[in-house]
């Protein structure tokens, strides 16, 4: 993934007051990892692609508005996807 997907991506659901707060970094995940997504069973999101797998725990996740760390977190986990 690119940062500027990401951090695109993190800025329409940062805007998006439909979402709660709680939940703007579930809404992230699914946004950029919803199609390697292959369990997320209490908040721990499961994502695979081919041998890659990234697990993210998102009730233990940085705070959504510290926008550069969210960012540097999705881009590692994302990385090679």
């Amino acid at each position: 993934m690119f940062i500027k997907g990401i951090k695109r991506n993190y800025d329409k659901i940062n805007a998006d007051e439909s979402i709660a707060d709680e939940d703007k970094i579930d809404a992230l995940l699914m946004k950029l990892g919803a199609e390697f997504l292959v369990s997320k069973d209490d908040r721990v999101y499961v994502f695979k692609k081919d041998d890659v797998e990234a697990k993210f725990d998102a009730k233990h996740a940085r705070a959504y508005h510290f926008k550069e760390y969210v960012c540097k977190d999705m881009n590692k986990l994302f990385h090679g996807f």
